[in-house]
């Protein structure tokens, strides 16, 4: 008779990270509502956007012009340009597409003529490039912007030619801010805690791990869970991975793989977006005290899976994302707590704006549901997600493309998505795929697409000591919740 497999005896035993919610760095996305006004010009964010990213290109554009031939001027303002002068300028960057949206045209439209229906890109043959100033603008041309697709409107620049007799610069180099260096704590205690549970910590420089006898420490991504969904594969693959991640199915190697993840963190489209058509035929009645009329069962199942995952002692960060209810508008704010269940209910999760910084063990993150990087891939006739991600540290501005074509809030007088230090995890969630790089000589930094998983069934694990990075893939046969 074949030997039985062992049973495991009490909750599965993870190891224990610190964690921090970096107040120092997600304070900025964190809106007042006692003040919150939206009379404010969205005109003061690129003029604090120019400000505070212009000595930065300025300084980079000297150390890579400075010294060629005919030793180019950097002049202060872009009307100041001279015909047949080479030199360089620094501005934001302007984008003239024929294909984007635009707020005038329509509004002009008349009422009854349907709107059309939104372009998966704005990219067209017919764009133009300008870079502006407090002074002006002028139009960019010649090979080297051509050749340059990955450029956005909003992004802060360099660049380096001169006038022609049109009227027009042509471009012979770019530069622009280049990647920050990677975040440094300040020595002393932190606001961090352990595990979420409220156990305050002074930083250290060694991973602080609870029991740790060299294997690896996990963290684990999941993005699109989608939580309520109707359909039926959607439910089972959310609950295949609640077991593992608990340590209910599997072999024995899936038991001690899942026991390795310090902490969850749920990167946006958490709850299930209600279905078109269906949900606008209900009758609103909210001051009634009779039966509800819209179903609460997917925060209700969400409520569930959270409460769950926190009896194993898995930590879990929350953020928003395109789908949730947190508003239209970046930053979107912390999906309430009073929502999911209450905060006695809820000890050990960490309710987090839409983008933020955190900080688990000695690493770094910077925590993005997507909106960002999506509006991005509008603009440039390629589909390469990564790569645009990794110009967004590379111009440090996480979002250019806001206000233009990107919803944030008028801030009044700053701009948080302007990118003053570089995470050493970046994570962007609502992903159509799975992809990831390395970036940064010294020190690195690891960008990570993380995918929908009711759509791909895929985790992603990072390794908080390497940086290593890996998948997790959950399947469903394709009959499940197919009707007989």
């Amino acid at each position: 008779m074949a030997a039985l497999l062992p049973i495991p005896e009490g909750r599965v035993k993870r190891p224990t990270t610190s964690y921090s919610s970096l107040t120092e760095l997600s304070a900025p996305f964190l809106l007042d509502p006692s003040t919150r006004n939206y009379k404010h010009q969205y005109s003061n964010i690129y003029f604090v956007r120019l400000v505070e990213l212009r000595p930065i290109v300025e300084e980079r554009a000297t150390e890579r012009w400075g010294n060629i031939r005919g030793k180019p001027p950097l002049l202060p303002r872009i009307l100041n340009l001279q015909r047949s002068q080479l030199c360089y300028i620094v501005g934001t960057v302007y984008m003239e597409m024929p294909l984007k949206p635009n707020i005038l045209e329509d509004m002009a439209r008349d009422h009854w003529i349907a709107p059309p229906a939104p372009r998966p890109k704005f990219y067209s043959a017919q764009d133009a490039v300008h870079l502006e100033d407090e002074s002006g603008r002028v139009k960019l041309i010649g090979e080297k912007i051509k050749k340059e697709r990955d450029r956005e409107g909003g992004v802060i620049m360099a660049a380096l030619g001169m006038e022609t007799s049109s009227g027009d610069f042509e471009v012979i180099d770019l530069c622009f801010a280049g990647m920050p260096d990677v975040y440094k704590p300040a020595a002393g205690p932190s606001n961090g805690h352990i595990n979420g549970k409220g156990k305050a910590r002074a930083r250290t420089k060694n991973m602080d791990i609870e029991g740790d006898n060299g294997e690896k420490t996990w963290v684990a991504i999941v993005s699109g869970l989608c939580v309520g969904a109707e359909e039926a594969p959607a439910d089972l693959k959310v609950q295949l991975l609640l077991e593992w991640l608990t340590g209910e199915c599997g072999g024995l190697r899936d038991l001690e793989d899942g026991s390795r993840i310090a902490r969850l963190i749920l990167a946006g489209n958490t709850l299930a977006q209600p279905v078109k058509g269906r949900d606008d035929q209900k009758p609103k009645r909210f001051n009634n005290s009779t039966k509800p009329i819209y179903s609460s069962h997917p925060t209700k199942s969400l409520q569930l899976l959270l409460s769950d995952l926190l009896s194993s002692s898995l930590p879990i960060t929350l953020i928003p994302g395109p789908s949730d209810p947190a508003g239209a508008t970046l930053p979107q704010q912390p999906l309430p707590k009073v929502m999911l269940g209450g905060k006695a209910k809820m000890t050990g999760l960490e309710s987090c704006t839409n983008p933020s910084w955190i900080e688990v063990g000695d690493r770094s993150f910077f925590l993005s549901g997507g909106q960002t990087v999506d509006d991005i891939y509008k603009y440039i006739p390629s589909s390469g997600r990564l790569g645009m991600a990794k110009r967004t540290l590379e111009w440090r501005h996480v979002a250019p493309t806001a206000p233009d074509t990107l919803w944030i809030y008028p801030f009044p007088d700053a701009d948080p998505f302007v990118i003053h230090h570089r995470p050493d995890v970046y994570i962007i969630g609502c992903q159509p795929e799975f992809e990831t790089v390395i970036v940064g000589d010294d020190s690195p930094t690891r960008i990570i697409l993380v995918p929908g998983f009711v759509k791909t069934g895929q985790v992603v694990l990072l390794c908080l000591e390497t940086l290593e990075c890996k998948t997790v893939e959950f399947e469903v046969p394709t009959w499940v919740g197919e009707m007989v």
